[in-house]
């Protein structure tokens, strides 16, 4: 038995990164690129499970760009600004995680001539381009890479004057020169590291304010062979490099900002109507980055985390199981606490700063009673990213508490669970299938203020939890996954029981070490009163031994608290990527790989676009929660217009039937110290809408519904709000753009609700 004192006693996982000394400071002018600057926290190549990407800000340097932009700032100093902002956002992510390099671009006053200078620029543009910012060191014998050199992009862009000092005319746009100065740049890296071209994957972003022209800077969209998009989709098309375009000034809106996003794979360009558009712009070409790029190298290292919960009545009760638990005093509050609360399973520390469901997939499943066939086992939650509000809202009484089955979740036999998906009815609409469940709670005439019904046959839970990590690996091994794994993909079991089962040693032994044999480790938390009992001791350190080759022993929990540092301890026990925590839970809850949460808006910036939105506004209702109703500003074209979501769905509650038992209930666990302290969770069941999901029985079977959904919404304790996305309408084409139609072509398109925590 692993017994651990309260939190505060056990050790927490720290991986210490170390901060690399500044090895020089960017400069201007000079022929060769500058050496990095340490990030703040930088992680070397070696210690990420993914080779770095290459990440190349090609940056308009035309004297258009000194054009206002809005009453402060001009244009480029909008863009420096921005450069800035995107390399600093998520805690350095960007410049800790990819390869960074920078290049401006103007014209060539003489093409055929090598060496050209363009007339009163003082910064260093030769041939028309300049790259500022390399990616290595091309003179080293080794061509080493500069890591995390994010400060030196930073220090180089802000190093640079304004074109020609503020003119607003003398330097042009030579897009093509600057894509195909790109391309050279990219094969040549490669080339000179040859080693890890298969590997390395690149990107451009371009950011620009107008036309393109020819080489002399002259004429704008002409000759036909000057058009930038035929590097581009070259690039992309034989080289797997994406262009992704960001659009300002007199190139918003324009079809040749598209058609250059278009040719290089990313879709349509992000438009920026001012400063703040521009910033969260760039900040959306990194979340492509990731997307794109980053997740798909980086999920196979993420862990697959399944927790396996005993649903066994016991859980519902107090007094060795002789009466029903008050709110928040059953062991299953506890866990429910533990697992999806305050201090949960999914906030603990690793590696210095990051919480762990930045950092794996967890899944939640539970198991009861084997009767009626095939017993109340049940996947509750798959595998995702940022699962907590789901975890929480699964197990949540209320959730599944419906009129006139039940009336108060915690008010004792006879109670009828209405079990639901959240997925399919708003509050909550998670993007994934998220079911409900409750242990029963019937009545017994030899137990009368008790739960019964529900027994414990661990073996059913296991045989599930088994059969769903087989059909996972064989969708997730596909690459169109939208969480690919491999072979070295780690999965984990914890089992969470009071010890003792209904099963035979035989039923529970066979999948434990089918598991194992596989892989796949079962760590194992006796919870409860009971697990202090000779015979469930023993069933709990079997289990732990069958589950672990024999490597580990149970962890004993007989209160909230000692659960909560059990997990923890398990935790520390697994190795995480330090490349990987691209995800920040905390802001964007149960992300989707179709649909992003809004970006935050800049509440002390204005939206200055001639093309201006009008207000919509979303209200969802939890039914007896008093949670806020997140509004979101979102705009149209001049005529404020108010959309109200609209819910369809089918409602047919049904309940369940409670059976004829005789059987003595299994005395549950004793909690006198777990509180619900989760809040932002929705807490009812009905659709405010009146329609209902429910499921028949215990197995979980929902009843579909179908959402119509007009705009963002969102309850669970905050206000959300979406400002201003720069959308708008394209003259020649008719069709809405902007960041939104950029955020759809690219697949990450769509803001629909997401649960706020608060």
């Amino acid at each position: 038995m692993k017994r651990l004192s309260l939190i505060g006693s056990w050790k927490r996982l720290g991986v210490q990164v170390g901060l690399l000394a500044g090895v020089g400071i960017a400069f201007i002018g000079g022929s060769e690129p500058p050496p990095a600057i340490a990030a703040p926290v930088c992680v070397e190549e070696g210690q990420c499970t993914f080779v770095k990407p290459l990440f190349l800000i090609v940056a308009d340097y035309s004297t258009s760009m000194n054009a206002e932009f809005d009453a402060n700032q001009t244009r480029w100093e909008a863009a420096v600004s921005a450069i800035v902002a995107m390399v600093d956002a998520d805690n350095g992510y960007l410049q800790g995680n990819v390869l960074l390099g920078l290049m401006r671009f103007g014209h060539d006053p003489n093409v055929g001539q090598t060496g050209t200078l363009i007339q009163n620029d003082s910064s260093g543009i030769t041939d028309g381009q300049k790259i500022d910012v390399g990616f290595y060191d091309e003179a080293a014998p080794d061509k080493a890479y500069y890591q995390c050199n994010g400060e030196a992009i930073k220090t180089a862009i802000m190093s640079v004057p304004a074109p020609i000092n503020g003119s607003l005319t003398g330097i042009g746009t030579w897009t093509k020169g600057a894509l195909d100065k790109a391309k050279a740049y990219i094969l040549q890296t490669w080339a000179d590291h040859p080693n890890d071209k298969q590997q390395r994957k690149g990107a451009i972003v371009v950011l620009t304010d107008g036309e393109w022209t020819d080489p002399s800077g002259t004429q704008k969209l002409q000759p036909a062979n000057q058009n930038p998009s035929l590097t581009a989709k070259d690039l992309f098309d034989n080289s797997g490099v994406p262009t992704y375009v960001v659009a300002i000034g007199e190139a918003m809106g324009k079809m040749f900002a598209d058609e250059l996003a278009m040719n290089g794979g990313t879709g349509t360009a992000y438009d920026a109507a001012n400063p703040q558009q521009l910033i969260d712009a760039l900040k959306m070409v990194v979340q492509a980055i990731i997307n794109d790029v980053i997740q798909p190298v980086c999920a196979p290292g993420l862990p697959r985390i399944m927790v396996l919960l005993d649903a066994s009545s016991s859980m519902l009760n107090i007094n060795n199981g002789t009466q029903a638990a008050p709110m928040g005093m059953s062991g299953w509050d506890a866990a429910r606490d533990a697992l999806a609360g305050a201090n949960s399973l999914f906030d603990q520390i690793v590696m210095g700063n990051q919480a762990v469901e930045n950092l794996v997939h967890l899944g939640l499943a539970v198991f009861g009673y084997n009767m009626p066939a095939p017993g109340e086992q049940k996947l509750l939650v798959d595998y995702g990213p940022c699962m907590k509000d789901n975890f929480a809202w699964a197990l949540d009484p209320n959730t599944s508490c419906e009129a006139p089955g039940c009336t108060d979740p915690w008010g004792g036999p006879p109670i009828t669970w209405t079990f639901k998906d959240g997925s399919a009815i708003d509050p909550p609409g998670f993007d994934a299938q998220t079911l409900s469940h409750m242990p029963k709670c019937d009545f017994a005439g030899n137990l009368p203020n008790a739960c019964v019904g529900s027994g414990t046959y661990t073996h059913l839970g296991l045989q599930l939890v088994q059969q769903n990590i087989t059909d996972y690996k064989a969708a997730c091994t596909n690459p169109m996954f939208p969480y690919p794994c491999d072979a070295n993909t780690k999965f984990i079991n914890i089992l969470v029981t009071d010890g003792d089962y209904q099963s035979t040693d035989a039923q529970v032994q066979a999948p434990l070490q089918a598991m194992f044999n596989a892989g796949v480790t079962t760590y194992v938390i006796g919870f409860g009163d009971l697990v202090n009992s000779p015979m469930s001791m023993t069933k709990l350190n079997n289990m732990a031994n069958w589950g672990s080759g024999g490597a580990e022993m149970y962890y004993d929990a007989n209160n909230q608290a000692a659960l909560e540092a059990a997990l923890a301890s398990i935790i520390e026990q697994i190795s995480f990527d330090p490349c990987c925590g691209f995800v920040n839970c905390a802001n964007v809850p149960e992300p989707t790989t179709d649909e992003p949460d809004p970006l935050p808006v800049d509440t002390t910036s204005t939206t200055s676009e001639s093309d201006t939105d009008a207000t919509a506004t979303d209200t969802d209702a939890t039914a007896t929660d008093t949670d806020a109703t997140a509004t979101d500003t979102d705009a149209t074209d001049t005529t404020p217009v108010t959309t109200t979501e609209t819910s369809e769905t089918t409602a047919g509650p049904t309940t369940d039937t409670p059976p004829t038992t005789t059987d003595t209930p299994t005395t549950g666990a004793t909690e006198t110290g777990g509180t619900d302290s989760d809040t932002g969770e929705p807490t009812t069941g009905p659709n405010p809408t009146g329609g209902q999901v429910t499921s028949v029985g215990t197995d979980g079977t929902d009843t579909e519904t179908s959402d119509t959904e007009g705009t963002d919404s969102a309850t669970g304790g905050s206000t959300d709000s979406a400002g201003g996305c720069g959308c708008k309408v394209d003259d020649a084409e008719g069709q809405t753009r902007g960041l939104l139609a950029s955020l759809f072509t690219l697949g990450l398109a769509g803001f629909i609700r997401r649960r706020r925590r608060a």
